[in-house]
């Protein structure tokens, strides 16, 4: 009885967000399709959605990230730093999105560098990545130049 019951609540979710993405979608072409808060590394070597995290724990005061209909990505981080140091060591990083798990080619892209601020850890980034078509269930990350995560949104 258990197991119908989770899979009947599984299944109204499932309903209930694919409802508001294509609602949101609908109602212009280029329109929000995701929209998720940063939350930092908690752990070095951490892996989500086929990225590995950094060799070291990260934290972030604040960010976000949105994806729109058009491939457009923005980005802002704010005081992303090394945990519990509270220091800023990367001079540049990276947007990474991740689509449907991340497991076949494609499903991983990678923004150009992007400039993080000395000390205070902020970054931002606004532009199109080729991102694959269905990319369900997305995750974005801000990464090294090397794409090693520092911080994620929507894992």
């Amino acid at each position: 009885m258990n197991r119908v019951l989770r899979i009947a609540v599984t299944l109204g979710l499932l309903a209930a967000l694919l409802a508001g993405t294509g609602t949101v979608a609908a109602k212009s072409p280029n329109g929000k399709v995701f929209d998720a808060k940063f939350v930092g590394l908690p752990v070095k070597g951490m892996v989500l959605a086929g990225v590995t995290g950094a060799g070291h724990a990260w934290s972030i005061e604040s960010g976000k990230a949105m994806i729109f209909a058009n491939d457009r990505v923005k980005v802002i981080v704010e005081g992303l730093v090394l945990s519990p140091e509270g220091t800023q060591p990367a001079p540049m990083g990276a947007v990474v999105v991740s689509c449907n798990g991340g497991v076949a080619a494609g499903d991983i892209v990678q923004s150009a560098n992007v400039p993080l601020s000395q000390p205070d850890g902020d970054a931002e980034f606004d532009g199109t990545l080729p991102l694959p078509s269905p990319c369900l269930d997305p995750v974005v990350f801000f990464t090294s130049t090397a794409g090693t995560w520092f911080a994620e949104a929507g894992g």
